[in-house]
């Protein structure tokens, strides 16, 4: 009897067995493939539950190896390059579920870098060091020379190894009337005998970096430009109306 007994508990445990194996190994085989649009929880609650992240996106990758997982790349946010996040494959059974529609329209540029591996912007730079910009105080600044000088406010190549490189391009530019050198307002080697000029500008800006770069359009601001002491024209910042353009980041893609 007690042979029996102990032959009904194993054949109990090795069903019990089976089926978890069998229930482990349908949550580890993938539901959904390369390319697939799905909603996902980003964090470990099940979708619809109280603490849930539901989030949605493309499945960019399925790996059934070490770690056995799904790599996503989630929807972005306006302006925003997509984040990638990887969730495990078991999460499946309650965090994911399938989801119709086209994909949001990635914006990417191409990787660019030179023997040193630094990353170059996608045109040449204006060359800033060499500059020439010589020239007297009781005249306008010439209107080339004081586009250049504001473009050099922002435009950079990329530290050597290293991203980060800038242009900026000019679309609007307006030059006002000169007022004299105002002391503790104006900054730089003026006297009170010092023109300067305001200067209204809009421009694009973009940085370069390795993963994204990051764009600005349509920014405003306001600028300075005199010839100061030592008979060298400088524009620098000034204040007035501004605004902060529109942001967009790229995917940058090797």
């Amino acid at each position: 009897m007690k042979r029996t007994s102990h032959r009904l508990i194993i054949t109990v445990i090795a069903i019990m067995a089976f089926g978890l194996s069998t229930s482990l190994a349908s949550a580890q085989t993938p539901k959904y493939k390369e390319g697939d649009r799905v909603e996902f929880s980003e964090n470990a609650a099940c979708l619809g539950a109280q603490y849930a992240i539901p989030s949605k996106g493309t499945i960019i990758e399925v790996n059934t190896g070490v770690g056995m997982f799904y790599r996503v790349q989630v929807d972005p946010l306006p302006g925003k390059a997509p984040r990638i996040v990887t969730r495990p494959i078991y999460s499946q059974e309650c965090g994911f579920r399938a989801l119709g529609g086209a994909a949001p329209t990635i914006l990417t540029d191409k990787l660019r870098v030179d023997d040193n591996n630094t990353v170059l912007a996608d045109r040449e730079l204006l060359d800033c060091e060499n500059l020439k910009h010589g020239g007297r105080n009781g005249s306008p600044p010439p209107v080339d020379l004081a586009k250049k000088l504001i473009r050099c406010l922002y435009e950079k190549p990329s530290p050597v190894g290293q991203d980060g490189a800038t242009t900026m391009d000019i679309s609007e530019f307006n030059l006002g009337a000169p007022h004299r050198w105002r002391t503790y307002i104006d900054s730089g080697q003026g006297t009170p005998d010092t023109l300067v000029y305001p200067v209204h500008v809009k421009w694009n800006q973009k940085t370069f970096y390795r993963s994204r770069n990051d764009q600005i359009t349509d920014k405003e601001a306001t600028f300075t430009c005199f010839a100061d002491a030592t008979n060298l024209w400088v524009c620098g910042i000034a204040s007035g109306p501004n605004k902060d353009g529109k942001k967009q980041e790229f995917v940058v893609k090797p």
